[in-house]
């Protein structure tokens, strides 16, 4: 017996532990550390004797008439080993608040949402920036409001040890191309003068249909990341994405995709499903890896409306499947699905997804008229952006992400992860989960504590997904 099992003292399930199965094959994993056994009927046995403290020799018993004494010896040390077998609660409530305690403390600025305009050449059937149900204010950023938002950025940014990222977001921020040029060269500049410690990633989000020989030059310039909205073939792009006459918008998106292409600026897709294209995701996966021939992309699941008149949502349960679906085939091909990855990497690395969401700690969004909150989904909602951009620049020399959080606002935001939410917190995919939107939350359920259903669902479904693909995966590695 290994010497850290203490003789004596009953063993007991981790409460974090979790039985899947899958025909008569069984895995044993803890939702927490992510570590798992895969095995036969003795786990489901062992998983359903230790619900309650059992001493090392009733389990030898229980188990004698139906396996070898060296089997279950064997087994229950690999589970001990695993910390999927516990003698002491202590070891569950430490990992827990090691965890808690992170989540809590991971709040230090590293993504800026910079939004010239919130204005948009589009109206698509689903867009929750473009809502009726929310009061817009169109203006236009100037330059000097992006230029002190960067510079803020800059002085939040100075001790990360994570890269910084930079995100033009909208509407369509190409309504405001000269702020948008000019700023992301200020960027570079500050690059340059060491002001920012290391480059900057910058992404530039777009529907493709304001691309200009201008734009392409300064892109080149640049170099930032860029990713076109392109939801599908014409037919299924059409269905959902039209402009604000009522035009469908496909032809004009792939244009401006396709002129990124050719300046070798590699556009990545984001693909919204939607209730147009959410049946039909083979033929959205084929267009992509047969026409469009992107290196990566993501899939959006649609967000809800305030005014409660999107004719494009779905059943999320579906949604989840389709996207995995469309993952399993994509991978084939080396494209990877950022929805996905974003799981899969934890999962892999056995690293507690603490948060999905950057708005619960480490973003800041930067409105038209210079007002800053953590989530940009309630663009138009300005009690959701309680600082400005003149308050914080005319404390730069000290300002620190702790002086972000003091506001009770940002503050509640990052203790937002499903470690603090009662109703994630024995969850199976809770490791993977990350917590979903607190917007998604707040607009359906009244509160951003409250369950994101749509990322719910989804998790639950990719972690069992993950589970057997990894099985599969090392049954193909040890027939080699």
């Amino acid at each position: 017996m290994d010497d850290q099992l203490l003789p004596g003292v009953p063993l007991q399930n981790s409460r974090f532990l979790h039985l899947f199965q899958k025909g008569q094959l069984f895995c044993l994993q803890h939702n927490l550390t992510l570590e798992k056994v895969y095995g036969g009927r003795i786990l489901q046995l062992l998983y359903e004797c230790c619900h309650n403290p059992m001493s090392f020799n009733d389990i030898l018993n229980y188990l004698g008439p139906e396996f070898a004494k060296d089997i279950v010896e064997e087994s229950i040390l690999l589970l001990f080993k695993r910390g999927l077998l516990i003698q002491n609660d202590d070891i569950d409530s430490a990992l827990y608040l090691i965890l808690t305690n992170s989540g809590c403390n991971e709040a230090d600025i590293s993504l800026l949402y910079l939004v010239p305009t919130i204005d948009c050449n589009f109206k698509c059937q689903y867009c929750f920036v473009k809502d009726d149900g929310k009061p817009y204010n169109i203006k236009l950023m100037n330059l000097k409001t992006a230029k002190m938002g960067i510079d803020i950025f800059a002085k939040l940014t100075e001790k990360n040890d994570i890269p910084a990222n930079i995100t033009y977001y909208g509407g369509e921020p190409l309504l405001n191309a000269e702020v948008i040029y000019e700023s992301m060269r200020y960027i570079r500049r500050l690059e340059k003068e060491a002001v920012f410690k290391e480059p900057v990633t910058i992404t530039l989000i777009t529907n493709g249909s304001l691309i200009s020989e201008r734009t392409l030059e300064v892109l080149a310039e640049i170099k930032p990341l860029v990713s076109v909205s392109i939801d599908g073939p014409a037919n299924l792009h059409d269905a959902a994405r039209k402009d604000v006459a009522g035009q469908g918008t496909f032809a004009r998106a792939l244009a401006g995709y396709q002129q990124l292409q050719e300046r070798g600026l590699e556009p990545g897709i984001s693909c919204t499903i939607s209730q147009s294209n959410l049946h039909r995701i083979d033929e959205v996966v084929a267009f992509i890896l047969g026409e469009l021939k992107t290196g990566g992309m993501g899939f959006n699941i649609i967000l809800p409306q305030i005014s409660d008149k999107n004719t494009q949502d779905y059943d999320y349960e579906l949604a989840a499947k389709q996207v995995i679906r469309a993952f399993t085939i994509l991978r084939e091909h080396g494209v990877y699905e950022d929805r996905m990855m974003r799981r899969v990497k934890p999962y892999i690395n056995k690293s507690f997804h603490l948060k999905d969401c950057r708005g619960v700690g480490g973003q800041l969004v930067l409105t038209p008229e210079g007002r800053i909150g953590p989530c940009q989904a309630f663009l138009g909602m300005d009690n959701f952006f309680p600082l400005t951009v003149d308050e914080l620049f005319g404390k730069i020399s000290t300002i620190t992400s702790d002086n972000i959080y003091e506001n009770p606002l940002f503050d509640e935001w990052r203790h937002r992860f499903p470690l603090n939410m009662k109703d994630c917190l024995d969850c199976f995919a809770i490791g993977i989960c990350g917590g979903g939107c607190p917007y998604a939350a707040l607009i359906t359920y009244g509160s951003i504590w409250e369950i994101d259903q749509r990322v719910c669902y989804q998790a639950k479904q990719m972690m069992e997904w993950m589970i057997w693909d990894t099985y599969d995966h090392l049954m193909e590695s040890s027939n080699k």
